[in-house]
């Protein structure tokens, strides 16, 4: 008799979760060191600046129309978490 006798198909289970486990491990680390990289330099998808912002909208607006003045409106973008870049 073999030792793993009538233990065919939870061997084989056992066997393609460990290559699914060996590619997926490696796979989410990549991934992971991706996303902190993107984050820590600025880049990649989720900037605050890409998005629709109805307050910061509206200070664009206000400050077009002239309701506001260049300092109210930088000062409020400031308090929104866009910060003016200095280059």
């Amino acid at each position: 008799m073999h030792v793993f006798a009538g233990l065919g198909a939870f061997v084989g289970i056992v066997v393609v979760g460990s290559m699914i486990l060996a590619l997926a491990i490696p796979l989410l680390l990549i991934w992971l060191l991706i996303e902190l990289v993107q984050g820590a330099t600025g880049g990649g998808r989720r900037h605050r600046r890409d998005r629709y912002d109805p307050a910061a909208e509206a200070l664009k607006y206000r400050y077009a129309r002239g309701e506001i003045s260049q300092a109210d409106f930088e000062a409020g973008m400031r308090s929104l978490g866009y910060v003016k870049r200095t280059s």
